[in-house]
């Protein structure tokens, strides 16, 4: 016969601590010492103590649960798991879990988290993409809902975020562009209505500007389309640059095949700067000029400030926070090993 499951009671006899203590330190309540929160987790592992989440939500009101809405643009990105499993990391040692729910194709911008929101299916939500004014972000102000979102809005009303600096990203590429003697530049953007798409190109233009250079937005194609309609625009017009950024590795093999094809040698005809994720550029074996963007961080910080506004007390202000890039480097330059770009 097995043994009995253990129960709050359990862990409280065990630690020698109050069930009150014992259920605080569980529900991740900060006026619970570290080092005693620890002590319970320890405890409660080793005696594999499973928390009845239905009595739990019974209870409290509570569904331990963090939402990730998943845009359906980030499915093809390489750097997409490192995000998610850097939110899912971040609920380790907590009593939360994590589901992801794919945004639903659909004319209304809010039906993704209205979902969420009027199920009750979870006690907070994340969320990318953001729009300049956004509906997501208002309707979850409105409604008094956590959330954090991966991206900024220009609302009057602040919110909590989670960036990296694309605009100083896409100057930083037009530096190194010019610097290499680069005239002739292009920015591949994501697609319209992002305030991703707008940091990037306006950080992009104040550089071209400040340094000289012809710059262009490309408007015919963006990132997010298929690798064939990149392809096909590269065939087309990359030849009328000696300088193109990109801000999403995966696209980036489109780009590069079409230069082969048209006989157009990165390094030499053409400069290519690319913010990566994962792991992809390093075997790609093409001289290009590379800025990483750690997305396992960014997920990591997401989840922790969500679980954090989720402890506080109401009317605490939304924390920001803003990732610089990194030194540019040069990736696969045959004229000497991996260097920092000027």
């Amino acid at each position: 016969m097995s043994a009995e499951k253990p129960t709050v009671r359990t862990l409280a006899q065990v630690t020698g601590l109050s069930l009150a203590t014992v259920s605080r330190a569980l529900s991740g309540s900060a006026s619970v010492l570290p080092a005693t929160r620890e002590r319970v987790l320890s405890v409660a592992r080793e005696l594999h103590y499973v928390r009845d989440r239905a009595a739990l939500r019974l209870k409290t009101g509570k569904t331990q649960v963090l939402a990730f809405m998943m845009d359906r643009y980030d499915a093809s990105q390489p750097g997409f798991k490192h995000l998610m499993l850097g939110i899912s990391d971040a609920t380790q040692g907590t009593d939360y879990h994590l589901i992801v729910l794919p945004d639903r194709p659909s004319v209304d911008p809010l039906s993704g988290v209205r979902y969420v929101v009027e199920r009750g299916l979870a006690d907070g939500l994340l969320m990318s993409h953001t729009t300049p004014d956004d509906p997501r972000v208002r309707y979850l102000l409105e409604q008094d809902f956590p959330f954090v979102t991966h991206g900024r809005t220009r609302l009057s009303q602040p919110h909590a975020w989670v960036d990296f600096a694309n605009e100083q990203f896409a100057a930083l590429g037009v530096q190194a562009l010019a610097a290499r003697g680069r005239r002739r530049l292009a920015i591949l953007l994501p697609q319209p209505g992002s305030e991703f798409r707008d940091h990037l190109g306006d950080g992009f233009e104040r550089a071209c500007a400040a340094h000289g250079v012809h710059g262009e937005r490309v408007l015919s194609v963006s990132l997010d389309d298929g690798p064939e309609a990149i392809y096909q625009w590269a065939c087309a017009e990359a030849v009328r640059f000696d300088g193109i950024v990109l801000s999403l590795e995966a696209p980036a093999l489109s780009l590069l095949g079409a230069l082969a094809d048209t006989q157009r040698q990165p390094g030499r005809d053409v400069d290519v700067v690319l913010k990566y994720s994962s792991d992809l550029p390093h075997y790609i074996r093409q001289p290009l000029i590379v800025c990483f963007e750690d997305l396992h961080l960014a997920g990591l910080t997401l989840g922790r400030q969500l679980l954090a506004q989720l402890r506080q007390a109401p009317g605490a202000a939304p924390q920001h926070v803003l990732f610089s890039p990194p030194a540019l480097e040069a990736l696969h330059d045959r004229s000497g090993p991996e260097r920092p770009v000027p």
